[in-house]
């Protein structure tokens, strides 16, 4: 029997103002649902491979939300495209916190500039939530060849007629955009060669598979040789490592991290995640342990997140107009 037959025909004016209810009651309860927010597990999405800066701060995350929400919070490592498989699935999440996604600088910033094919807008795509930290580039060398300096690189570049493989973390990434100045800055006809985060392309290092690569410093970089480092000044950390600035390249670049989640997400979620996020953030403990691996530990406000994004954009976008951007290496 279908339902019209036995379902009761109100009058039209008598219609209206049962819709009218039906929309308050539902208005109601989107924030209450909101204001009850977690009831169930959360998934961080990390755009890079497990065993990476990325994937390490994400961790660390994971682990204090899931003490300060009393509800798991798990990671999912989708790698990829330069971080954008990973970008473009959390675009399209239900914005109800309970996906979000860690990426970093190049993902949000360069990729986009460079690539308009790329599937998502860094600016619309998505709610930003707090920046994390951020670490500078390193120029790693294949131990087998025995560099100690950059000049030592470049003797050996110009004794292959400049031409050397240089590896970056994926497309679009700040590492990317370091191989790419590097090369420019340096006359070397470089064969870029890109990888899915880090951790594969220090293995290859290591395996000697590769010359140079120019990741963010993180988790594995001191198990190869570290030539210098992209910051503008030497870092606490690397105290006996000099500057690309040093060697008489005039490149400077680092790398942050961040954590985002799908567009549209309601202000009280978002504003519950920043809160907790930035607590754990400002935590002795914290920094002494973000430091480890040579990454300043963050914080702050989810407008300090949007501005720096869009500051980058800005101071970018030019010199990325000047590069010739091959989104496939």
């Amino acid at each position: 029997m279908r339902m019209s037959s036995i379902m009761p025909k109100l009058p039209f004016g008598k219609v209206l103002p049962l819709i009218a209810v039906a929309a308050m009651l539902g208005a109601a309860l989107r924030p209450a649902a909101a204001q009850d927010w977690p009831t169930r597990p959360i998934t961080i999405v990390v755009a890079f491979p497990a065993g990476g800066s990325l994937d390490f701060v994400a961790r660390a995350i994971a682990h204090n939300l899931t003490d300060v929400f009393g509800q798991p919070v798990v990671v999912k490592n989708e790698a990829g495209g330069g971080g954008a498989i990973a970008s473009t699935s959390v675009a399209r999440a239900a914005p109800d916190g309970y996906t979000l996604l860690v990426s970093a600088i190049g993902p949000m910033v360069f990729r986009p500039l460079m690539d308009k094919t790329s599937g998502y807008d860094a600016d619309k795509d998505f709610t930003p939530i707090i920046q994390a930290a951020d670490g500078p580039n390193v120029i790693l060398a294949n131990p087998k060849l025995g560099f100690n300096t950059v000049k030592d690189l470049l003797a050996y570049a110009g004794k292959q007629q400049n031409k050397i493989s240089i590896a970056h973390p994926g497309p679009g990434t700040m590492g990317h955009l370091c191989a790419l100045l590097f090369a420019k800055e340096t006359h070397v006809d470089g064969n870029l060669i890109a990888y899915r985060g880090a951790p594969p392309m220090i293995v290859d290092l290591l395996g000697g598979q590769i010359d140079i690569g120019v990741p963010s410093y993180g988790p594995g970089s001191d198990s190869v040789k570290i030539l210098a480092v992209t910051s503008d000044k030497r870092v606490n950390f690397l105290p006996e490592v000099p500057t690309l600035k040093e060697s008489g390249i005039n490149v400077v670049c680092s790398t942050w991290i961040a954590v985002y989640a799908p567009p549209n997400l309601p202000t009280t979620i978002a504003a519950k995640l920043n809160a907790a996020i930035d607590a754990f953030l400002r935590k002795p403990e914290t920094a002494e342990k973000f430091s480890r691996i040579g990454l300043h530990a963050l914080g702050g406000t989810i407008e300090q997140l949007r501005q720096r994004a869009a500051s980058d954009r800005a101071k970018w976008s030019p010199i990325i107009s000047t590069i010739n951007f091959n989104p496939a290496k």
